[in-house]
């Protein structure tokens, strides 16, 4: 099967699939707490990493600089996310997408002042927008920026 097979099989899986799978082929139980989504993004880059290969520890390093979170504060408060950014959370089966500026969001063409802005215009409802995004994590109890997984 190829990579890209694979890959789809597991995006046409359902979340206990998913969970089966990160089992499988993890030896662990249970899974991580992530969504069916980021769980199926997991397993994909898995399925990457065995299939093309792990970057070296010098990309890894650079990689986790330059998603550090800024020195100014903690991601959610101005200047944490950088300007140009690029966000995306799936709601509802549709992808929504904004780019961080440096006096707001841009979200389809329309200029919102926060993140939390978006989110409510997305959902209808108030949300913390840096938890929206999955920037924050109130399970883990802190905000998450260039850790994967």
């Amino acid at each position: 099967m190829s990579l890209a097979d694979r890959i789809a099989s597991i995006e046409a899986m359902t979340a206990a699939e998913r969970k089966a799978e990160w089992r499988r082929l993890m030896k662990s139980s249970p899974p991580p707490a992530f969504g069916a989504g980021l769980l199926a993004r997991a397993l994909a880059h898995h399925e990457q990493e065995k299939a093309l290969g792990r970057l070296s520890a010098a990309d890894l390093k650079r990689l986790r600089r330059s998603a550090s979170i800024s020195k100014e504060g903690t991601l959610g408060s101005p200047g944490a996310v950088r300007p140009g950014s690029r966000l995306s959370r799936t709601w509802q089966g549709e992808v929504h997408q904004v780019v961080v500026l440096d006096d707001g969001v841009d979200y389809r063409g329309r200029r919102f002042s926060s993140l939390s802005a978006v989110a409510r215009e997305i959902t209808g409802a108030r949300w913390s927008g840096p938890r929206f995004f999955g920037l924050y994590s109130p399970r883990l109890g802190k905000m998450r920026a260039g850790q994967n997984g």
